[in-house]
């Protein structure tokens, strides 16, 4: 079947800055071509001219713009594109290549003549020796597609040699040669020479392997410009969320705030704009990369398909620089780690004078991230543990153990260095740190004790049953505790199942039935409340911030399940030990309640208490035995 002579190569002859057919097309090194009245006008006064597409910047040659390669497969193009216009319209007026007429119409095509030939042409062209060489195809058979009007012959001429064809490739000078030049220019004992088929054959084998070669480097600036918008994507879906988080904060202080409420939100704005601007930054440059890459491949790709030998020859060297180069750029890798603005709310409390909270700027992890020991203490010496139970860390990053069978809170600083000891009567099962230096401990009695700084009993203070809470338990017993985002204390109760909520001064807000034992307690940066029922029957459930039941998290699968300790990040994740031989700690999310993985194994036999420090990325477990911190590695 004969096949259409129509083709496309518009975009490849259009020149970058009149967006015009190009006229004496010139090329720069990177292959994008300009007409030369266009780029002598850009170059205008001077040394340097940049690229007007990819933006690379190339020394004007000494005989200026003039002096840049003229781009002769953009000729050929041009050529093409004009034949094909004549086919498809036979009346429009093209005067004769051979004899130059315009009243006659064409009848057929001479690559020696340069174009359409009339028919009285033709006539001649049979008659005259002298012509005999030149090859004529007749309209019809172009028009029909029977013959490819991209594979007309195009035999070049010797500028020196006027009537040699240019049959020859030497390929230590890189240039084309007609049989008399390979006597005296390019002699075959110091020049390497080929047939220009043979030449074209190897050519066009560099050139396709290149081509895939930077088909690979062009599908990864793809996939970069992907994964820069999809991080991008991410980024600007955070700051609206942080801004509802902000508005909820100040909904529940009464508006009193408004000005710290600007300043956050601007702070959520520069934050989410620093962020952005390096995204943007970082995909502008993949972006011309790939403009480059996808430019030499649609001129290389052209040049194979369609260029003639005498094409590719011309455009050989410098082709294979240019793709060459590009397919060796390595692209700086694109940092995967999503970008994430979050609002981290402060302890509210009854004055309105203080900070509600801050905007953290963090990267969002994929995962859950490497955490690693870092240090370990309390195995011995004066602040040795007996029988670590929960942990809290004060607003100067001192570390509080209660230690149930020591009948005592015990301090460390942050390195690990014992600092003091409170002894507490009955059985300290759970402590947590105030923002004004107060210590509150549930001690499994039917009340909960309130310390100053220096360990001294100031308060102790019952719980008080839920209305809707039927038991034949005597007595009470309190286990759980949390401070949540209000400054409000949670106090679990484990004998008849409740959770009483107070203010820090004692005083009881309300309490509400919860249907399994509330051994700890932990509260989200989104107000829900995790409650945690250990080893025996074993169960981990999140209440919204009223004791109403949203969902029971699941055990992880393949893996033991006796969860003794929690708390969460401000990254609504919440994190889970399990009692064992080798200790596990696993990660949840708070919003969904779905399994993420687990953070480390080996970490003690009992790991019970856990705890953040303000970075979240400093991780406290106590057991019954030492205090181990982990760190979260970049």
């Amino acid at each position: 079947m004969a096949k259409s002579n129509s083709f496309n190569s518009k975009d490849l002859t259009q020149c970058g800055i009149c967006l015009t057919t190009q006229k004496e097309p010139k090329s720069l090194p990177c292959l994008h071509s300009y007409c030369l009245e266009c780029l002598t006008q850009w170059a205008k006064g001077k040394t340097k001219v940049s690229c007007p597409i990819c933006v690379q910047d190339f020394v004007i040659p000494r005989g200026g713009v003039k002096a840049f390669r003229t781009n002769f497969f953009i000729n050929t193009l041009k050529d093409r594109q004009a034949a094909e216009m004549t086919l498809q319209s036979r009346d429009t007026v093209v005067p004769c290549a051979s004899c130059g007429a315009v009243d006659e119409r064409v009848e057929g095509h001479c690559s020696r003549c340069g174009g359409f030939i009339c028919g009285g042409c033709i006539a001649t062209h049979s008659k005259i020796k002298a012509l005999s060489n030149h090859k004529v195809i007749p309209y019809e058979d172009l028009k029909s597609g029977k013959v490819d009007i991209r594979n007309l012959s195009q035999k070049k001429y010797c500028k020196i040699h006027e009537d040699q064809v240019l049959w020859f490739y030497c390929e230590t000078c890189g240039v084309l040669t007609c049989r008399d030049c390979t006597v005296v220019d390019h002699p075959a004992s110091s020049h390497s020479l080929v047939n220009l088929e043979s030449a074209s054959k190897g050519h066009k084998k560099e050139i396709e392997q290149l081509i895939q070669d930077c088909d690979v480097a062009n599908k990864a600036t793809v996939d970069a410009v992907k994964e820069i918008e999809n991080v991008t994507d991410l980024l600007e879906k955070d700051g609206p969320s942080v801004d509802a988080a902000i508005d909820a904060s100040f909904n529940r202080a009464l508006k009193l705030l408004e000005d710290e409420r600007k300043q956050l939100k601007g702070e959520v704005k520069k934050a989410v704009s620093d962020k952005r601007k390096h995204l943007d930054a970082q995909k502008d440059e993949v972006q011309l990369q790939q403009t480059r890459l996808q430019t030499a491949l649609q001129m290389a790709t052209e040049v194979v398909k369609t260029g003639s030998d005498y094409d590719l020859a011309l455009i050989y060297t410098s082709l294979k620089t240019n793709l060459t180069e590009l397919r060796d750029v390595k692209l700086a890798p694109v940092d995967k780690q999503k970008a994430a603005v979050y609002f981290k709310p402060a302890h509210i409390g009854q004055e309105t004078t203080q900070k509600l909270g801050s905007v953290v700027v963090k990267q969002r992890k994929e995962g859950i991230g490497v955490w690693k020991l870092d240090r370990s203490f309390g195995n011995g010496g004066a602040g040795k543990l007996i029988g670590g139970r929960g942990v809290a860390i004060t607003q100067e990053e001192d570390i509080v153990v209660a230690d149930c069978k020591d009948a005592a809170v015990k301090i460390y600083k942050k390195d690990g260095q014992f600092k003091s000891s409170i002894k507490v009567p009955g059985s300290p099962w759970n402590v947590v740190a105030s923002s004004d230096g107060k210590l509150f401990v549930t001690n499994l009695t039917s009340s909960f004790s309130v310390y100053d700084g220096k360990g001294n009993l100031k308060h102790q203070f019952p719980t008080k049953s839920p209305d809707n809470v039927s038991s034949d338990a005597q007595g009470t017993q309190h286990w759980g505790l949390a401070i949540d985002n209000y400054n409000n204390l949670l106090v679990g109760e484990t004998e008849q199942n409740y959770i009483s909520k107070h203010h820090l001064d004692g005083t009881h807000i309300i309490s509400f039935k919860v249907t399994i034992k509330p051994y700890f307690i932990a509260v989200s940066s989104d107000d829900k409340i995790i409650i945690l029922q250990d080893v025996i029957d074993a169960a981990v459930h999140i209440l919204n911030d009223n004791g109403v039941h949203l969902q029971t998290l699941k055990p992880p699968q393949s893996s033991g399940w006796n969860p003794t300790g929690i708390c969460c990040t401000s990254t609504h994740e919440i994190f889970i030990s399990s009692y064992g031989e080798s200790g596990t700690i696993y990660s949840y999310s708070a919003e969904t309640g779905a399994y993420i993985g687990c953070l480390t194994k080996n970490v003690s036999r009992c790991p019970v208490g856990l705890a953040l420090m303000d970075d979240e990325e400093t991780l406290v477990v106590a057991g019954d035995n030492d205090v181990k911190i982990f760190k979260l590695q970049n």
